[in-house]
């Protein structure tokens, strides 16, 4: 992927400060922190107050530099913008993501089995934007059913997956060369990858775009590894100057790949330390949604960011806003679930009402409304007799009585005998008599 690089000019602040007070400029200047514009959005964007783009493009760069903050890793400068409608969203964020959202909201067991979902889901995508050539739903069979793996693809996902669950265990941890050695060698264990783990690089790297094969970055030489890594290190575990805790674990991820400490698996490591860092730092919701998810469905945006960054003068915003942008999916997909499971509870106690009134026991109509909701699970005689507290003879009367009327089929399983709900349209048909 190619994006124009932006003009280079002086700054002329004298200008920006005789401008600023023009009624159009204003409303163009608060647009531009909203959408933060690259030069190719304002080099094509109608009815600007400006006589050019190029002049539009010094007024922004003017704004930004006077508001910008610095950081530098090692002698590397980097800056980024705290624009009014970013802070906004941090603070949106603070309210949702430490923990608001499932107080008297969700139950337990509906976390836990989302946790799991989105544990899986992060294995699967963080793999597949590294190319992991394999299907969601075959990769979540095995995750689910704990085969083995049957090519690098899979072993990918199973490394992501088992390095996601360890990150858990050292969230009391600060960022060290040993971390992010481990990590790396976690995601990169049994693969071809695993070649580069156990040390950083010494040899030039050349990040090639995923659709047309050209180079799309150099990386920093190999002799400036270990004072970046050392520099990002320091930038993170330093709590004197405080920096917004997403600000800071979007510029660690951006950091992990421009680094490019290692000749490969750097993608993987940099998600697994944007989402060790949040969790560490409270924003305990990130462990129930998958970034990653949110960063495979955009990877044209994901890319551009990176490419944005480093072609505006190592702007950080553009990378921020892109991150800010995933966690706001991939929280909307939470809450979408968790509306889910409300509607899903408000149906299946008004079919266990409508079913009790018709002529099924209590324990009958809360097995349908049950299946009906779930209607790929099943059920067993003794499955049956333990949640309801009744003998196997009861438990075998019941589901009889449901089979012999057309509600359940039963089917072999092994040695087991389950039984499945034949399908919704049958509860439905009988409750509308």
């Amino acid at each position: 992927m190619k994006i124009e690089m932006p003009p280079q000019f002086d700054i002329d602040y004298t200008d920006y400060i005789d401008s600023i007070g023009n009624d159009d400029i204003l409303p163009f200047l608060h647009e531009a922190d909203k959408r933060y514009f690259y030069w190719s959005e304002i080099k094509h964007r109608p009815n600007m107050p400006f006589d050019s783009p190029e002049s539009a493009w010094k007024m922004v760069k003017t704004h930004r530099k006077i508001s910008g903050k610095s950081l530098y890793f090692h002698n590397h400068k980097f800056t980024y913008n705290l624009t009014s409608y970013i802070q906004k969203d941090l603070h949106l964020f603070d309210l949702k993501l430490i923990g608001g959202l499932y107080k008297n909201s969700i139950t337990p067991q509906d976390q836990q089995e989302y946790f799991k979902n989105s544990l899986v889901e992060e294995a699967i995508a963080s793999s597949q934007i590294e190319g992991a050539a394999t299907t969601t739903d075959v990769a979540r069979d095995m995750l689910k059913s704990g085969r083995k793996p049957r090519n690098e693809s899979e072993q990918m996902i199973i490394n992501n997956f088992r390095a996601i669950r360890e990150i858990e265990n050292r969230l009391d941890e600060d960022l060290s060369t040993q971390l992010i050695l481990e990590i790396h060698e976690l995601m990169t264990t049994k693969t071809e990858a695993s070649k580069y783990a156990g040390k950083f690089r010494d040899h030039p790297v050349y990040v090639k775009d995923h659709v047309d094969g050209e180079i799309a970055f150099t990386a920093p030489k190999h002799e400036e590894v270990d004072n970046l890594i050392e520099s990002i290190i320091y930038f993170i575990n330093n709590e004197e100057d405080f920096i917004h805790p997403i600000i800071k674990a979007s510029v660690l991820h951006f950091m992990i790949g421009y680094i490019h400490p290692f000749g490969d698996g750097n993608g993987r490591t940099a998600r697994a330390l944007f989402y060790w860092y949040l969790i560490k730092k409270g924003y305990t919701l990130l462990k129930h949604i998958s970034i990653s998810k949110a960063i495979l469905n955009s990877r044209t945006s994901y890319d551009k960011a990176f490419l944005r960054t480093e072609n505006d003068e190592n702007d950080l915003t553009y990378f921020i806003m892109y991150s800010m942008k995933s966690l706001r999916v991939a929280f909307q997909n939470l809450v979408n679930y968790r509306d889910k499971k409300r509607a899903e509870r408000q149906r299946a106690s008004e079919l266990m009402y409508e079913l009790v009134k018709s002529d099924f026991n209590k324990r009958q109509a809360d097995l349908l409304s049950y299946l009906f909701i779930k209607p790929i699970s099943e059920i067993t005689i003794q499955a049956y007799s333990s949640k309801h507290d009744v003998v196997r003879q009861t438990a075998s009367r019941d589901l009889t009585d449901l089979e012999e009327r057309g509600f359940l089929v039963k089917l072999k399983d092994g040695k087991n005998i389950v039984y499945k709900l034949t399908n919704r349209a049958r509860i439905d048909e009988y409750l509308e008599r």
